[in-house]
């Protein structure tokens, strides 16, 4: 299924004796290959509207559709042999090898033995499952171990849809950052179309490409992708939800690829010394940054730029120092922790690309 988008259009679901629908006219689209998150309080719905995309809940009213086909079309099996499904509590089979559990869909599907022994061996590498600990059994593996084997087993029959209901809310919060990087760096690869409920905004906003923040009774109050969820709420419960610290929030997604970097003062060690004395004098700033071949080598204060050729002085090493991908947030930490008003931008050949200032991260939140 090429188009793995799934769509919502109108879907309720009313519980027996409830006094209000657990989800009311939902309408609401998944995009094939995105990561979208379910969040919002205790009772919105979010888990029901997850389990309802793979039936585990059947809808009361309206549609759904997975790649333009209504899922109620197709068989419980045939469903769910396309939708993947993690969950918190993991549900490994106890008695089973790690390998034995991730291979049970294949087996399941009548893959010959050769065929699902090399796709236990590729996920086992996809996910970070050292090939020793396929014949142990889930209780020797601590709970980061084993949540690597319950994405390692939903991706197994390589579904195009990949359904995850708090899949990290049972570890600790240093492995559970571990993991969740672990998830943006495998969707970087394998590009599933990712449903995922989280009640942690944080957590949302790292991972999500779209968020859709649901209130009780399962009424969508905004989806969007994060920055604009954290930049321009839809109400006040939108912004209540995501929390006062919204500019901080942004500065963990925005990178400083996307800033305006300022070329500073910073010459080649071949240039004139004339050329240096008259850059420092119209920039106003205390020192000159060094290149060769446009390697930043370091920078010099101004008071040395006298009489010696600029290729006669010895650069001090640039301590605030930030590459296109480093987030607003770490280039802030890095201006503020090195008592620096200015931090440098290199490449990864530390080509000098230009600088980052207190002002341009502000610029970069307001545009």
């Amino acid at each position: 299924m090429t188009d793995s988008a799934i769509e919502l259009r109108g879907v309720t679901k009313s519980f027996p004796g409830a006094e209000r629908p657990a989800v009311a006219p939902l309408d609401l689209t998944m995009r094939a290959g995105e990561l979208t998150v379910l969040i919002g309080p205790s009772g919105c719905g979010k888990t029901t509207t997850l389990r309802m995309i793979n039936r585990l809940v059947n809808p009361t009213d309206g549609t759904i559709t997975i790649g333009g086909v209504d899922i109620r079309e197709q068989s419980l099996t045939d469903l769910r042999r396309g939708i993947g499904y993690v969950i918190q509590q993991i549900g490994l089979f106890p008695h089973r090898t790690i390998g034995q559990n991730i291979a049970t869909v294949p087996k399941l599907l009548g893959w010959s033995k050769a065929q699902t022994e090399d796709r236990v061996a590729e996920l086992a590498e996809l996910v970070g499952i050292d090939a020793t600990m396929l014949k142990r059994y889930p209780a020797e593996l601590s709970g980061g171990q084993q949540q690597r084997v319950g994405v390692a087993r939903a991706l197994a029959a390589d579904p195009p849809v990949l359904l995850m209901d708090e899949p990290f809310g049972a570890v600790d919060p240093i492995v559970r950052a571990h993991l969740q990087h672990e998830l943006l760096a495998l969707q970087e690869r394998v590009h599933k179309t990712i449903v995922l409920v989280t009640h942690d905004i944080d957590e949302a906003i790292l991972l999500g490409d779209r968020v859709a923040v649901l209130n009780v009774g399962g009424i969508l109050e905004q989806v969007a992708a994060p920055d604009e969820l954290l930049a321009n709420p839809a109400n006040e419960f939108v912004a209540s939800f995501v929390g006062n610290e919204r500019s901080i929030k942004r500065l963990s997604l925005a990178t400083v690829a996307g800033l305006a970097l300022d070329p500073g003062p910073v010459l080649d060690v071949g240039a004139p010394l004339d050329e240096a004395k008259a850059l420092l004098s119209s920039s106003g700033f205390d020192w000159l940054g060094l290149t060769r071949e446009g390697r930043f080598l370091g920078w010099v204060p101004a008071e040395q730029i006298r009489e010696q050729p600029l290729e006669a002085l010895a650069p001090e090493p640039a301590v605030a120092q930030l590459h296109p991908s480093s987030t607003l947030r770490e280039a802030l930490e890095v201006i503020l922790t090195a008592r620096s008003s200015v931090a440098l931008v290199v490449d990864e050949g530390d080509h000098y690309l230009g600088s980052v200032t207190l002002e341009s991260i502000r610029e970069g939140l307001s545009s």
